[in-house]
């Protein structure tokens, strides 16, 4: 009896231990996903063979990390391992040279792998993309990056135009006719309905009289507003040095949603709509930066608080990963030190050659003729 006792034991702490990794594994994941959208006519990721396969394909935080400042063109972080190497090896295109150099990230909370995978991603009009796994960490991610050649902009704190509630209703009139969809207003501001098509042929309805659904609405039209005055900003500053551009951002749209309706088919909606804008944006991106630009959507439930968000940018002083030979040495880099010693070198030389040139001149006037034996040898004197 005590044979069979430790016999059990046994088995169940042999069990315990083979199920111990995949529960660590489940929890560690987190039921993130993340989206790369590519540009469909100039691909910086490399093309899917089979969906199946990518989809059991997980990056960490840090993988994504050094994902965007390889997009940047710039360097990974020097703890990339060699693990992390190979995901991003089986993701970029392996030329160096063809980076896009700007980059619109987006972190949306609130949407774990089982509502994504309510959605059809191939009928969703997002165009080139790649799907992977994420798993998520505890704490936030820096996104190294060198300090100069580099413009941040934070889609949340955007520096353009102050959007009063009487602006913020007409840019739901506008939305919902970028979306091939209608709001109808009210007596009162921000109280109207707000409808949009979506791919199978259903509606999105929503009622700006609930919380949930304004919030919805006014994250829509916050990101298209800002995405909107990048792209003037860099219109009006056409022909100058480009450098490399980062776009981050968060979108709490579907979060609330899910909060109020918890997984019911409007979160569902919410967050197809939400991809479609994204993509969207991403083409009016494309269209003001000559197709060099890509997206990196990152999608989480069980994020960071939301006063951090789940990445960060850390600028340091490291040198660009591209050759010099494609983007030399800015004239200005010289030292001072250097600068004032070559000047001084051309000066020294010049009065020196000066002097040496009019004494020459001086000497040769002022020579006698019996002395020239060259130049005046067949010269007879009387």
């Amino acid at each position: 009896m005590e044979f069979f006792s430790i016999s059990w034991a046994t088995f169940i702490l042999l069990l315990s231990c083979a199920l111990l990794p995949q529960q660590i594994k489940a929890d560690a994941t987190g039921g993130g996903s993340l989206l790369f959208l590519d540009n469909p006519h100039h691909r910086f990721f490399r093309t899917e063979s089979l969906a199946s396969e990518s989809e059991e394909i997980s990056m960490t935080q840090s993988d994504v990390a050094s994902t965007v400042s390889v997009l940047l063109g710039f360097a990974p972080s020097s703890s990339h391992s060699s693990v992390s190497s190979s995901k991003l090896d089986g993701l970029l295109l392996p030329n160096p040279f063809d980076r896009p150099r700007c980059v619109f990230m987006l972190e949306a909370r609130g949407i774990d792998q089982e509502l994504l995978s309510e959605l059809d991603l191939t009928k969703l009009g997002l165009g080139a993309y790649n799907y992977r796994q994420l798993v998520a960490e505890s704490s936030q991610t820096a996104v190294e990056l060198p300090e100069d050649d580099i413009i941040l902009e934070s889609l949340n704190e955007f520096s353009g135009d102050e959007c009063d509630i009487h602006c913020i209703e007409q840019e739901l009139v506008d939305l919902a006719s970028w979306l091939g969809g209608s709001y109808t207003a009210e007596e009162q501001l921000l109280q109207g309905k707000f409808s949009i098509p979506l791919s199978k042929g259903s509606f999105l309805n929503l009622d700006l009289l609930k919380r949930a659904d304004q919030i919805f609405a006014k994250e829509l039209v916050s990101l298209r507003r800002n995405i909107r005055g990048v792209v003037s900003m860099h219109d009006l500053a056409e022909g100058s040095a480009d450098p490399a551009l980062l776009l981050m951002g968060s979108f709490v749209g579907v979060q609330a949603l899910r909060e109020h309706y918890g997984q019911d088919d409007i979160s569902c909606e919410g967050l197809e709509l939400f991809l479609n804008v994204a993509a969207k944006l991403l083409d009016s991106l494309h269209l003001s930066y000559g197709g060099q630009f890509v997206g990196v959507v990152v999608m989480n439930d069980n994020a960071v608080p939301a006063s951090e968000g789940m990445f960060n940018v850390k600028l340091s002083s490291r040198t660009s990963r591209w050759l010099t030979e494609k983007f030399p040495a800015a004239p200005n880099s010289t030292s001072a030190e250097v600068k004032l010693a070559r000047r001084a070198l051309a000066w020294s030389t010049a009065i020196i050659l000066l002097i040496a040139t009019l004494m020459g001149v001086h000497y040769l006037f002022n020579m006698p003729l019996t002395r020239d034996t060259l130049l005046y040898s067949n010269v007879k004197l009387d």
